[in-house]
């Protein structure tokens, strides 16, 4: 075989073969009995049809086509090995001749994956994103915890702002009555425009038996007759006031499992810090991903985005169908037009290719090791994500053969690791402040004696064998490793105003 490769792009090559007459003869020739076992000739058994009479009777250009399907894709293969071409996308065939005589010539163009040197990841330094809670945040968390022990009593007075009234509600549109927008007893909180913004004004000064009759328009996205007007017909069946419960320490042990307030704000207050410590840390790990990837540009192959793209726009499409609506609808709830959401998805995309394709060369470059613990570790992660068993997980890992894109997700989020490691980071909490909340282990406390492992047979992806297998095929699965958690640290934390899925 003879192979030559032509640079079209920085991510596109033209791969010429010529295969020689003697193994496309063979072709043929294993062509030929292969069809012969479909074809029933009086006096010959299946299978034992000889050539020439196969030619008669199907004609030569079937037995080439056959020879042609079956040889070509094992020609590809050898010639990208030979090349060392590493493809991310179907190859374009144009085959010149494929004969007995001539042997065979054809061209594949192809997209590959670019060739560079990932930059230097050292050196990087970025502001710890805000994680501070303020007194008022802590007051508004406990403003929302009276609201739930807030007491409605039935008053003998007219309804105000802020107000509860039970009230039967019918509405029109041009003499004929809406059923779907007819209620009967229903609770309203006076003010908090729930209908339209006219029947809190109504509302306001009304008493117990009242009927109140008034026009307005129906908001824009009623299912019918949106933005018209309408007649609404409201009947007052009583007024009830909502009183708050004192805020002291009685509130406390009433609302919580705490005796005093100040016990109550404390554990608010490092609830909040908990959670916006762990958002910041995470929006942390964008900053400094998308601050190395600033440091090189990449020639990105396009049917890597196309699919990144395409893999985005299913994944909406699915979330319709499981609430049973057409995907614009889905959008149109999210006030967005699939015009936005694919121009989006496809920069989204953009993003997450480069960041795979760079963090792919460092990992390369610094030669990131990993091993069966690294894989175990892993599944119980997708296990807790999923709420399901670690066995589970390695039996589905096991049964689709993925354990090659685990392996990538894996080498990526340790890459990414070393990245953030070896930033220079300004601000955030102190070690003192990550330790009081349980973020981090002390390291003044003593060392626990380590409990003994428990091997689970079950979770038997992770053996050396394995793991060799998925290292070596890594690369192959490459294009398909951008799902899952590892998505987080490519394509989320390319742009961190973005953070924050499934």
């Amino acid at each position: 075989m003879k192979t030559t490769v032509e640079t079209l792009d920085p991510v596109k090559v033209k791969l010429t073969v010529e295969v020689e007459p003697a193994r496309v003869k063979k072709a043929f020739d294993e062509a030929a009995r292969h069809l012969s076992q479909q074809v029933t000739l009086p006096g010959f058994r299946k299978g034992k049809v000889p050539r020439k009479l196969l030619e008669q009777r199907l004609g030569t250009g079937a037995i080439a086509q056959h020879a042609m399907e079956d040889a070509l894709s094992g020609y590809y293969s050898e010639a990208l090995e030979k090349e060392k071409i590493d493809p991310v996308a179907m190859p374009e065939v144009d085959v010149k001749n494929f004969d007995e005589t001539d042997g065979c010539t054809f061209e594949a163009t192809v997209e590959i994956r670019p060739q560079f040197e990932a930059p230097d990841h050292t050196g990087i330094s970025v502001t710890f994103p805000e994680w501070d809670v303020a007194d008022e945040d802590v007051e508004e968390q406990i403003g929302q915890l009276r609201e739930r022990f807030a007491e409605v009593d039935e008053v003998e007075r007219a309804a105000g702002t802020g107000d509860y009234v039970t009230i039967d509600l019918r509405v029109s549109v041009d003499g004929e009555e809406l059923e779907s927008a007819h209620v009967e007893d229903a609770l309203y909180e006076i003010g908090t425009a729930g209908v339209t913004p006219k029947l809190d004004e109504e509302l306001v000064g009304a008493s117990a038996g009242d009927e109140l009759t008034y026009t307005d328009e129906l908001p824009d996205e009623y299912p019918e007759h949106g933005g018209e007007e309408a007649e609404f017909t409201v009947v007052v069946k009583d007024v009830r006031e909502k009183t708050l419960p004192d805020l002291d320490d009685d509130f406390a042990a009433t609302a919580s499992e705490f005796d005093t307030l100040d016990e109550l704000r404390k554990d608010i207050r490092d609830s909040l810090l908990r959670r916006r410590i762990t958002q910041a840390q995470h929006e942390l790990r964008g900053r400094i991903l998308e601050a190395y990837l600033a440091n090189v540009d990449v020639p990105l192959p396009p049917s890597m985005i196309e699919q990144e793209t395409q893999s985005r726009i299913q994944q909406v499409e699915r979330q319709a169908e499981q609430y049973g609506l057409e995907m614009e609808q889905l959008l149109a709830m999210e006030q967005t037009s699939r015009e936005e959401f694919e121009e989006n998805a496809r920069r989204q995309s953009t993003e997450a290719v480069k960041a795979q394709l760079v963090i792919d060369a460092l990992a390369d470059s610094l030669k990131v090791q990993i091993d069966s613990a690294d894989i175990d570790a892993e599944i119980v992660r997708h296990a807790q994500a999923n709420d399901t068993s670690p066995q589970q997980v390695a039996q589905i890992i096991q049964s689709q053969g993925s354990i090659g894109a685990l392996v990538g997700d894996i080498m990526r989020r340790k890459t990414i690791d070393e990245i953030v490691a070896s930033a220079t980071v300004e601000g955030g909490p102190d070690e003192a402040v990550l330790v009081e909340l349980g973020l981090t282990d002390d390291p003044d406390a003593p060392d626990e004696p380590e409990a003994p492992v428990v091997a689970e047979p079950e979770v038997g992806v992770a053996t050396d064998a394995a793991l060799e297998n998925a290292t070596a095929d890594e690369d192959d699965d490459a294009s398909d490793d951008t799902s899952d958690d590892t998505s987080d640290d490519t394509s989320d934390d390319t742009s961190s105003s973005e953070d924050e899925e499934e």
